[in-house]
């Protein structure tokens, strides 16, 4: 049987964070169907690797989101306040590495591996050191 695969999207793939999300997935095996690298003007046409392939930086802009299943943001809260609702909006499952939305009510604050129940699309990532 085939396995499911899923679009991910990595908001701030160029940066830090972002890069390690990218080595994570590919470290776990995780399912990637298609990988969309998505950063800010400065970065776009940069060059991310993972899994062996070379993938071009795109800019991040509302339509990114169309056929993702995943996002992972990891952009600051700026970006996060105004990219990740959409990408819910688009049927995306939103991990947000951000402060954008640690307070907000109907977001569950989750930490990696921990805790995966919640009823909203967007969650909020807390590594240990918050």
């Amino acid at each position: 049987m085939k396995q499911k695969r899923y679009n991910v999207a990595v908001v701030g793939a160029t940066g830090a964070v972002g890069t390690e999300m990218l080595r994570v997935l590919e470290e776990r095996k995780f399912p990637v169907g298609t990988l969309s690298p998505l950063a800010s003007e400065r970065s776009v046409g940069r060059r991310v690797t993972f899994n062996g392939r070379s993938y071009r930086v795109a800019r991040l802009e509302h339509r990114s989101f169309e056929g993702v299943d995943v996002a992972l943001f990891s952009a600051g809260a700026a970006r996060s306040l105004e990219f990740a609702p959409e990408a819910v909006r688009r049927g995306a499952l939103v991990v947000d590495n951000s402060s954008a939305f640690r307070i907000a009510p109907k977001v569950p604050l989750r930490r990696p591996l921990s805790d995966t129940a919640g009823s909203s699309p967007i969650r909020t990532a807390r590594p240990s050191s918050c």
